[in-house]
Order: C-alpha cells, then structure tokens, then sequence
C-alpha cells in the first residue's frame, strides 16, 4: 500500500463499500479495483475495519443520560417557541431600542454617580470646614445683653456697682 489516495477517493471508495454511489461511479470502482492492486488493498483494509467494528460491543446510553437528554431538547425547543411568541406578540425590543436603554441606563449610571459624588462632596466639606456662627453662639448670651451693656459708660462704674452689691442682688433674684 504505497499508493496514498486522495480524500475524494477515500469517500468514494468508503460510499461503494456501503451501496451510496450511483451505477456509474460502482462501475468505475470497480474497474479500479479490477486494474489497481493498491485500490484493491485499501478495499480490503477497510472492509476489515468495518468486520472489526460489528465484533466490537454496542454502548448503551444509561437511562439518566437519555432523561437528561430528551430533557435539555424540550427544555431548547420551549425557549426558542417563547422566543417566537415573544416576537410575535411584539412585546421583545429591537436591537435599536435595546442599544437606545442600554445608553440611557449608562447616561443614568453616571448622572447618579455625579450626584452622590456632589452629596458626598458637600458632607465632606460640612465637615472640614469652621462654622463662622460658632464663636457667635458661644458668646450668645453677651450678645443678647449687648445693648444693657452698651449703656455702661465705663468700667470704673461698673466696678462701683460690683462693690455696692448690686450685682450679687441680681444674681440672687435670678436664682430664685
């Protein structure tokens, strides 16, 4: 078997064996095998082989493997067939629409983002920076007074009224 044949006269020699070519080309092969000793030993080859596959065992599929089969079928034939009705009924969306809510969902991702990065932007500078109001309010109570202190002409005479007790009288009636 020196002679290698190419692929279209390997099927052809392959489809004569199993009875698939017309009566044409059978008489063709079979005036090759008559003239060509090399066609001939490839014939036997492979008709040795086909003798050795049927003494070979045939395998069996379990049970399961069918169920498991015959399962993922249906299961491919029921979403193609509510694929269809889909279409049908209209309610699927067209790569058109599909590509025009993918950008609006992009667009609304980064709107979102935006707006929590200026919220936490915000926060953070609430946080970072002094209150201008707080040394106000810490001195709130001299402020609300402010015009009762105002009147006071000068500390000499504030002194006097400390000295006279006026202020302990205040602050006595404030207690009360």
């Amino acid at each position: 078997m020196n002679k290698e044949l190419n692929e279209q006269e390997l099927e052809k020699l392959v489809a004569y064996l199993d009875g698939e070519v017309s009566e044409q080309e059978a008489i063709e092969v079979e005036q090759s095998l008559s003239t060509d000793e090399e066609t001939r030993a490839h014939v036997d080859a492979l008709e040795r082989t086909w003798e050795l596959l049927d003494k070979l065992p045939i395998a069996r599929a379990s049970t399961e493997f069918t169920n498991n089969t015959l399962s993922t079928i249906k299961t491919i034939q029921l979403e193609a067939e509510a694929a269809e009705e889909q279409n049908r009924s209209g309610f699927s969306l067209s790569k058109k629409s599909q590509a025009q809510l993918r950008r609006a969902a992009i667009f609304g991702g980064w709107m979102l983002g935006l707006a929590g990065s200026i919220f936490l932007g915000y926060l953070m500078t609430n946080q970072w920076l002094p209150d201008e109001s707080e040394p106000l309010l810490k001195e709130f109570s001299f402020i609300e007074n402010l015009d009762t202190y105002s009147e006071v002409q000068s500390l000499e005479f504030l002194e006097e009224l400390r000295k006279s007790g006026t202020f302990n009288e205040t602050a006595q009636q404030q207690s009360r």
